[in-house]
C-alpha cells in the first residue's frame, strides 16, 4: 500500500499526506505494510536453490535451509506546528494562517523523509532509521569505471567521449540487472539525470504522474531525482570519494514491494492531529512510526564512482 492508503482517511491527514507525496518521489513509489507493536520479525527472501544432478541410487547433497528474518524497529518521524494565538487577537484569519504553515511543514517533512530514506544512520543518531545507503549489502555495490578513480561521463562527440557515454549507459543497465526482477525505480541527482538525458535522449521518455509531475523513464524504469532536504542540502551529493576522486556521485536502483523486496513498515501510517489551543499556541502534530525493511538483499543496488565532468 502507498502512504495515502495506509494512513487515516480523514481530510486533514490526507491533505498532509498528499502534500508530502507531491514533494517526495520516494513516497510516490514506496510500498508500506502494516505491523503491530514496536518491532517486527518479517521473513526475508529465501536463497534455497535446486538444479543438481544425482546418480542412480544416490541422494542429492544436503540442502538444509534456515529461515532468515528482518527486524524492523519503528522510529518516529514528524513534528508539530505552533501558531501564537496573539495573531488571532490582532485580526489574522487564524485558520488560514495555520493551514499555510501546516502545509509548508508537510512539504519540508516530505523532503526530509527522502533524505533519511537515503542517508539515515542510527549509528549517527539512534532516533533515526537506517537508510538505503546504510543497509546496502556490500555485494550490491558496484563501482562505475574500470579504474580506481571512478568513471568520468563527459560531453562531446569524439571517440573518447562517445566511449565514456556508452560505458555509462552499460553500467546503468548492469545496475538495474543487479536487482532481482529488475529495478522499478532509479534514484539519482538532477545533474546526473541531465547528463543521462543529454547523451541518451532516444532512450529516455517523459510521462506525467498522478501528481502532475513529469517523470523520466529510462528503458522501462522510472527515474527519480532525490532533490534536497529541508535545509537545502543535496540528498545525493557529488562529493563522494572514490580513489583519488572527490567529485563522485551515486545512482540507486530500487525494487519496492508491499511486505516484500524493499518495503516500509508502519503501524497506521501518517497520524495528523489538530490539538487546538495548547498554552498560547494553536498546535498541529503530524508524525508516523516507520522503518525500512529490506526483505530481499537483492532488492536494492548502488552504483558509485560516477563523475559528471
Amino acid at each position: 500500500m502507498r502512504l495515502n492508503q495506509i494512513s487515516n482517511q480523514d481530510a486533514l491527514t490526507q491533505l498532509v499526506v498528499a502534500t508530502m507525496m507531491r514533494e517526495s518521489v520516494i513516497l510516490q513509489n514506496a510500498e508500506f505494510y502494516s505491523m503491530v507493536g514496536n518491532a517486527d520479525y518479517r521473513r526475508t527472501a529465501s536463497t534455497a536453490a535446486m538444479g543438481d544432478f544425482r546418480s542412480l541410487d544416490a541422494n542429492y547433497a544436503a540442502n538444509l535451509q534456515t529461515p532468515g528474518f528482518a527486524n524492523p524497529t519503528l522510529k518516529i518521524l514528524g513534528g508539530h506546528v505552533q501558531v501564537d494565538q496573539a495573531h488571532e487577537r490582532r485580526g489574522a484569519d487564524i485558520d488560514s494562517v495555520r493551514a499555510v504553515d501546516l502545509l509548508a511543514a508537510a512539504r519540508n517533512n516530505g523532503r526530509q523523509f527522502q533524505s533519511y530514506f537515503i542517508n539515515g544512520d542510527s549509528g549517527v543518531d539512534a532516533k533515526q532509521f537506517d537508510g538505503v545507503k546504510t543497509i546496502m549489502p556490500v555485494a550490491q555495490v558496484a563501482q562505475f569505471g574500470a579504474g580506481a578513480d571512478g568513471h568520468a561521463v563527459t560531453l562531446g562527440s569524439d571517440n573518447a567521449a562517445k566511449l565514456a557515454q556508452q560505458k555509462f549507459l552499460e553500467y546503468i543497465d548492469e545496475l538495474i540487472a543487479m536487482v532481482d526482477g529488475g529495478a522499478n525505480l532509479l534514484l539519482m541527482d538532477q545533474t546526473t539525470l541531465s547528463r543521462l538525458t543529454s547523451i541518451a535522449r532516444e532512450s529516455v521518455t517523459w510521462v506525467k504522474n498522478e501528481f502532475g509531475k513529469l517523470i523520466a523513464i529510462y528503458g522501462d524504469v522510472p527515474v527519480a531525482v532525490a532533490g534536497r532536504d529541508k535545509a537545502g542540502t543535496k540528498i545525493i551529493p557529488h562529493t563522494e570519494v572514490v580513489g583519488a576522486s572527490n567529485d563522485c556521485t551515486s545512482i540507486y536502483a530500487l525494487r519496492f514491494g508491499e511486505g516484500s523486496d524493499l518495503s516500509i513498515a508502519t503501524n497506521i501510517g501518517m497520524d495528523v492531529q489538530d490539538q487546538g489551543l495548547v498554552g498560547v499556541h494553536y498546535t498541529h502534530k503530524a508524525e508516523m512510526d516507520l522503518d525500512l525493511a529490506l526483505l530481499n538483499n537483492k532488492a536494492i543496488a548502488r552504483g558509485t564512482g560516477i563523475r559528471i565532468v
